[in-house]
C-alpha cells in the first residue's frame, strides 16, 4: 500500500505529461499547452475545492506552467514552454540540497534501518541528478527538434529517475532486510 501511495503521485505526473507530449505530436504546441495550463488550474482548483493540502511543488509547477504556457501562446515561440522543465529540475534540484528533504517521503521502516547519512547522500544524489536534467533539457531544446525534445521530456527524466531509484533500492535494500530480519529474531528471543 505504502508503494502505491508513493507512486500515484509519479503516475499522475506522467500521465500529464503523456497527455501534453500527445496533444504536442498530434495537434500542435498551442493547442498542448492550452490544455496543459488548463488542466493543472483544473487540478489545482480540484484540490482545493476537496479541501486537499496543495504543496509547494505543485505551485511551483502552477506558476511555471502557466507562466512559460501563456508566454509560448502569447509570442507563438514554444521554446518557452520547453525550457520550463530546466527551470523546474533545478528549482527541485535547489530544494533537495537540503540534508533532510528525502525523510518525510520514505517509509519508516527504510529510516529505521539506514543511517542518517546514507539518507542524506541519497538525497544529494537525487539533487545531482535534478541539476543534470536542467542542463540535459537546455541542451536537447537547442540542438534538436521540438518533435524530439518532445520525446525526451516524456522518457529521459523518467528514465533517468527509475535507475537512480532502482539503484538506490539495490544498494539499501539488502542492508534495510538484514536489519529487519535482527529485529524479528530479537523478538523472537
Amino acid at each position: 500500500m505504502l508503494l502505491v501511495k508513493a507512486v500515484l503521485p509519479i503516475l499522475r505526473d506522467l500521465l500529464a505529461t503523456f497527455v501534453f507530449v500527445a496533444l504536442f505530436w498530434t495537434v500542435g504546441v498551442y493547442p498542448a499547452t492550452a490544455v496543459g495550463i488548463s488542466l493543472i488550474v483544473a487540478q489545482t482548483l480540484y484540490m482545493h475545492f476537496r479541501g486537499h493540502k496543495i504543496g509547494a511543488l505543485h505551485w511551483l509547477s502552477l506558476v511555471l506552467i502557466a507562466t512559460f504556457g501563456g508566454l509560448t501562446i502569447l509570442f507563438h515561440r514554444p521554446h518557452f514552454i520547453m525550457i520550463k522543465p530546466s527551470l523546474l529540475w533545478f528549482a527541485l534540484g535547489v530544494v533537495m540540497l537540503r540534508r533532510d528533504w528525502m525523510e518525510p517521503y520514505l517509509p519508516p521502516f527504510v529510516v529505521a534501518h539506514l543511517e542518517e547519512r546514507q539518507i542524506a547522500k541519497a538525497g544529494y544524489a537525487y539533487a545531482a541528478l535534478m541539476f543534470v536534467l536542467a542542463v540535459a533539457n537546455v541542451v536537447v531544446v537547442k540542438l534538436f527538434s521540438p518533435n524530439f525534445w518532445a520525446a525526451y521530456a516524456l522518457l529521459g527524466p523518467t528514465l533517468a529517475q527509475a535507475v537512480l531509484f532502482g539503484i538506490f533500492y539495490l544498494c539499501f535494500h539488502k542492508q534495510i532486510a538484514a536489519g529487519m530480519r535482527a529485529e524479528k529474531q530479537k523478538a523472537a528471543a
